[in-house]
Parts: structure tokens; C-alpha cells; sequence
């Protein structure tokens, strides 16, 4: 597989980032992982809204590196003739020149990808995990940081206790989203998310299950969901460009899963179809 290397195309196993990468030395770096569907990116253009809102919040340099992307990404298609993956695009500070917090670098453009891997059975299990143990970076608006390492070791935490993904619960008692997935819930006919005020990733698969929903006649609401009220809920699943649509479950938790499973299908549908918007 050919990986870009900021300007280089290389193979996987050769790839490098300079030591002094702000991305690399300090975790000065933001990410999107676009999902392809047929040849096709899917929804790539929030993919770069969202990442030129999270450059602008960083107050990293971003119009011309941007506007380069759907190129690099086309060519990495092609290159690596992929008919459906996950590509990463990693965009960095680039070389420290200077003091790294007055850093007067040029952004380095970085793209791999991996294989699309749901599983088949469902519902997962998640366990729910407070996120004051762990160093999350938290705040509003989000962004997609390359400084993961809370994420990660609460992702191992739940596999150890034989989870597929955590969900967390802030200091206020409310839940927020997964180690790297979305949360949703049911109650009532109506489609529960968390707010995007409490620091949540606004999802790309996020947005296009909401628009799903509305189709469906599902009421839809972004709201604050304490932690004593999600035993009561009617379903549960977690969302992300990988997974689409994955109904969970947690100790002591049923669901017959009926409107999760038709929202599966429904974006499920919507990635066959190659197209990047909902009809």
C-alpha cells in the first residue's frame, strides 16, 4: 500500500515523519478518517469543514493545505486502487521552526488507510466509564485532535473488561460519546444524542444518522442524557465512519433494537448507493 507523505508518495512499510514534526513532538496535529464507498469518498466536504473549523481553533494555517486534499485523496484512491476503505488524513503543524508554540511552519499533509471492519454480531457491549479518569480533551467546539492517548487507554480499558467501547460520563453525571464513536438513544420514538455543547465530535456519520431519522418521522434531539436515565432508554447504538449504525448493550440491558436496526439499514443503503447524501 502507498502511503502520502507530506509531497512523497511511499510505501507503507518505508513511510517517515521528521522527529521534528509539531505533530510527532507535541501531538500538534488534527485528523479525519473518510470513509469509500465505490470509489468515493463519502461526505468529504464536512470532512474538511470540520477540519478547517478545528485548524481555525488551533489557529493553524489552513486555506492552501485544504484546498489540496480532494486532489492528494483522489490520487490515493487511484494509487492504491481502493473500491471502499477507511482513509486517515493527518494534517500537522509541520517542522518546529522556531519556538514551537510561535511556530511559522507550512502545515505537512499526511494520508494511509485500512479495511472496513463491522462486526457482524450485534448488539456489542460498552461499558460506561467516567471521563475524569482520563486525560480526554474536552471542550466546544471540538476537534479531532491527533492527541488521543485518553481515548486509547480507555478503549483498552473496556476491551480488558470484555467491551467492545466505552462510553463516557462527565463530572456532571451526563453522558458524552464513545473513545471514538458517537452515542444515541431511543425513548419513546424519539432519536436521543448528546449535545455538542458538552465537548461531542460532531460526526460526520452523526449528521447523515439524524437526517436518516427525520425521514423515518423520528423526532430527533440533541440534549443532555444523565447517566440514571440510560437504563430506562428503549435502544442504544453507537455510530462512526467505520461501524455505521451498531446497536449496544450493557450488563442487565434488552432491546428488540427495532428502529437501530432499520436506521442501519438505511445508511447502510446510502453507502451502496456511493452517493454522499441522503434521498
Amino acid at each position: 500500500m502507498l502511503i502520502y507523505a507530506n509531497g512523497v508518495w511511499v510505501e507503507a512499510e518505508q513511510a517517515m515523519v521528521p522527529f521534528n514534526d509539531l505533530g510527532f513532538l507535541y501531538g500538534d496535529s488534527l485528523f479525519e478518517t473518510v470513509r469509500i464507498n465505490q470509489r468515493k469518498p463519502f461526505r468529504l466536504e464536512k470532512h474538511l469543514e470540520r477540519m478547517q473549523s478545528g485548524m481555525d481553533t488551533i489557529q493553524m494555517e489552513s486555506a492552501a493545505q485544504l484546498a489540496k486534499i480532494p486532489e492528494i485523496l483522489e490520487a490515493y484512491i487511484s494509487r492504491n486502487n481502493l473500491d471502499s476503505a477507511l482513509a486517515r488524513i493527518i494534517i500537522t503543524r509541520g517542522i518546529s521552526k522556531g519556538s514551537p508554540w510561535r511556530s511559522q511552519s507550512t502545515p505537512a499533509i499526511y494520508m494511509t488507510s485500512r479495511p472496513i471492519n463491522k462486526p457482524e454480531d450485534w448488539p456489542v457491549k460498552v461499558v460506561f466509564l467516567e471521563e475524569k479518569n482520563y486525560p480526554i480533551l474536552r471542550f466546544h467546539p471540538a476537534i479531532k485532535s491527533g492527541n488521543y492517548l485518553g481515548n486509547m487507554l480507555a478503549k483498552k480499558d473496556a476491551e480488558d473488561a470484555g467491551a467492545f467501547e466505552p462510553v463516557f460520563v462527565n463530572r456532571d453525571g451526563y453522558v458524552t460519546e464513545c473513545a471514538i464513536r458517537n452515542v444515541f438513544f431511543i425513548k419513546d420514538d424519539v432519536l436521543l444524542t448528546p449535545s455538542l455543547e458538552l465537548g461531542v465530535l460532531p460526526g460526520v456519520i452523526r449528521d447523515t444518522i439524524m437526517e436518516l431519522a427525520e425521514k423515518r418521522h423520528l423526532k430527533v434531539q440533541e440534549t443532555l442524557i444523565h447517566e440514571h436515565d440510560v437504563p430506562e432508554m428503549d435502544e442504544a447504538f453507537i455510530s462512526s465512519t467505520g461501524v455505521g449504525v451498531l446497536p449496544v448493550t450493557w450488563d442487565g440491558y434488552q432491546s428488540d433494537y427495532h428502529h437501530s436496526q432499520i436506521l442501519s439499514e438505511d445508511l447502510q443503503n446510502v453507502f451502496d448507493s456511493g452517493e454522499s447524501y441522503v434521498t
